[in-house]
């Protein structure tokens, strides 16, 4: 591999301090409709986690939770990030920098293939999740690219 097999973006995270006010605001601003926002639960701390349910950040399979909500404009999703007060990337963005576009995930297919590559370009994966349907991951680019690198692979596994 050598290149990323899909330079379209669809998705944009923003770290916000209040999910309810920025969805409100996003929705007048483009006469959307109110999205879900969404709190995962505890149900599967990382002792109950599994190959297809997991969350791994910066070294290790843990909780990492954060309010969200997803806003559909146009190809690209602008997901709202409310961070929770404990240990996660959203947490940790937030206390670096306040409010602000977090990452840019691309859709790939390959998801294992497209984490080593990102890694061979110098840019390290600190934070994984798999949730049944999908995969998502971010990497450590803000010095490289200016922003967290997401990589996203939906469906079932590739090989």
């Amino acid at each position: 591999m050598n290149h990323i097999d899909n330079a379209n973006l669809t998705k944009i995270g923003l770290i916000v301090d209040n999910i309810e006010e920025a969805a409100k605001r996003y929705c007048a601003m483009f006469n959307l409709p109110m999205p879900e926002i969404q709190v995962p639960t505890l149900d599967d701390p990382p002792s109950q986690q599994t190959d297809d349910n997991y969350t791994w950040y910066r070294g290790e399979r843990r909780d990492t939770r954060t309010k969200f909500a997803n806003l559909q404009m146009g190809p690209v999703t602008v997901e709202l990030l409310e961070p929770l007060d404990e240990p996660s990337p959203w947490s940790e963005f937030k206390q670096k920098h306040g409010q602000g576009v977090h990452f840019i995930t691309f859709t790939v297919n390959g998801f294992e293939q497209h984490i080593d590559f990102a890694e061979q370009q110098g840019l390290p994966l600190i934070h994984k999740g798999e949730y049944g349907s999908g995969r998502y991951s971010y990497f450590d680019s803000e010095q490289a690219l200016g922003v967290i690198l997401g990589l996203q692979e939906l469906g079932p596994k590739q090989d």
